[in-house]
């Protein structure tokens, strides 16, 4: 399903759905899944709210159940996200790792320096006793905050920790109950040797309770205070926060690394691509291409973009071999070719995509977008899933795709009976065609947008929101 990340994907489980009569469509309930790591996703320990979306949103996942975890294997080049991830900056990774490992240390240094103060305090102003309970308390929480480090790289790094290790950190959330066990076993003698954790006193449960949590306050007064900064300058204000994040102390500092990684990551790209923008392929790159299945209203929305924003959006004319339709318009409509002269452009390699549908040849020439692209117009295409796949393969071009969605086949079957160009025969070979374009819809990962076109008007505000959403830099 559809990450708020654009381009990017999660995994969620289909609970329950509905057919809704009035929007002649389908909704479904997904509970979404948790990565466990090991490409392995389930349920959370804690049911999820339902997400509720309609079924044309969706894509389907081919996955493997594994019992014994109680989680699904999913390929992870299923999640991969929309044209590809950016290419890796060794530089800009090397310092990330740098400073996440930096922070790891600090994290450490601070909690124990905090423990050692706190212990060092206590002792003249409450005693030995709850000194002592401080003291084992913040020794705990430091180990604590070990073993969640040891289990956060053990995650990301995909390396199996060795069996004593993988114990100790499955069970660090026993070691609160440690401390009081060491502080009740000091009043066994005194008890007749009776083991009894009502023997802690009150002072001293507080104090090695406290102690425990102390690694929790420098990481919190930094956060408090990156917070700040970032409110004062504006900078990445508005930047989301990675939800599958914890909110403990482990989650905080992920997300300070992940965040500062991510930025890092961002300015290099963008001064690449502001480096090359005047190379011949940038102009290329503007692309905006509606796909989907025949009669969805492709046409109509991009005869609206043209008609609204003139200035803004151009449309490339495709070259086709199928007959001239009445009322079509050569050149205006599309190119109309020979056999021939489409053989001629091929050989020539003048067409960034063509493919046969049909037993009819549909192309998109070069010379077509480049014309658009150099009036400085976003270039609007109208393909085929073939065209598309050929486009997406070429990375230069790096076009924005969308796929556009019918309600359903019924509604499609009305829509191309309603426009009155094909026989009966024909209409039912399009949905047919229609059907297996839809499944590559739900498992390509071609599309960075879907719109559902049951209303005409509320499908064209979504569609253009997206493409100056996708167009604008920010």
């Amino acid at each position: 399903m559809p990450s708020k990340w654009p381009g990017e994907w999660e995994v969620g489980q289909v609970d329950f759905v509905q057919y809704i009569g009035s929007r002649n469509a389908y909704e479904v309930d997904l509970l979404p899944l948790a990565s466990i790591g090991g490409d392995l996703f389930r349920l959370p320990g804690k049911r999820p709210s339902l997400i509720r979306t309609d079924v044309a949103k969706l894509g389907r996942l081919l996955t493997e159940y594994v019992p014994e975890r109680d989680a699904f294997r999913v390929n992870p080049a299923d999640l991969e996200p929309t044209g590809g991830r950016k290419v890796e900056n060794p530089s800009v990774t090397a310092q990330g790792l740098a400073e996440y490992a930096e922070l790891k240390a600090t994290l450490l240094r601070e909690a124990a320096l905090l423990g050692a103060a706190g212990t060092a305090v206590s002792l003249p102003i409450f005693g030995g006793d709850v000194s002592l309970a401080f003291g084992l308390g913040a020794g705990a929480g430091c180990a604590y905050v070990a073993l969640l480090q040891r289990e956060a790289d053990a995650f990301s790094s995909g390396e199996p920790m060795g069996r004593l290790l993988a114990a100790l950190v499955g069970g660090r959330l026993a070691l609160p109950a440690v401390v009081m066990a060491v502080l009740a076993s000091r009043g066994l003698a005194a008890k007749g040797g009776t083991f009894d954790l009502a023997l802690v006193p009150r002072e001293q449960f507080g104090a090695g309770v406290l102690g425990f949590l102390a690694y929790k306050a420098p990481l919190l007064l930094r956060q408090i205070g990156t917070a700040l900064k970032e409110l004062a300058t504006n900078e990445d204000a508005q930047a989301p926060i990675e939800k599958s994040m914890g909110t403990g102390s482990l989650g905080l500092m992920a997300q300070v690394a992940s965040k500062n990684f991510a930025a890092k990551q961002r300015k290099a790209a963008e001064a690449e691509a502001r480096s090359g923008a005047a190379g011949g392929a940038a102009a290329l790159s503007r692309l905006v291409v509606l796909c989907g299945p025949s009669g969805v209203g492709k046409s109509t929305l991009i005869g609206r973009l043209l008609a609204e924003r003139p200035e803004a959006f151009g449309f490339s004319v495709s070259c086709t071999t199928r007959p001239q339709r009445a009322g079509e318009t050569d050149g205006v409509d599309y190119t109309f070719l020979s056999d021939a002269q489409f053989d001629r452009m091929v050989r020539e390699d003048e067409f960034i995509e063509w493919a046969s549908v049909g037993g009819n040849r549909y192309g998109t020439s070069v010379q077509a977008v480049q014309d658009v692209a150099a009036s400085g117009r976003l270039c609007l295409l109208d393909l085929d899933v073939q065209g598309v796949q050929a486009l997406v393969g070429r990375a230069a071009l790096n076009p924005f795709c969308v796929w556009i969605a019918a309600p359903s086949l019924d509604a499609l079957r009305t829509r191309l009976k309603r426009r009155g160009t094909e026989d009966p025969a024909e209409v039912e070979r399009r949905i047919s065609r229609a059907v297996e374009e839809i499944e590559f819809s739900l498992s390509a990962r071609c599309f960075d947008k879907v719109v559902l076109n049951d209303d005409l008007d509320k499908a064209y505000e979504e569609l253009k929101a997206g493409i100056d959403e996708a167009t604008t830099p920010s």
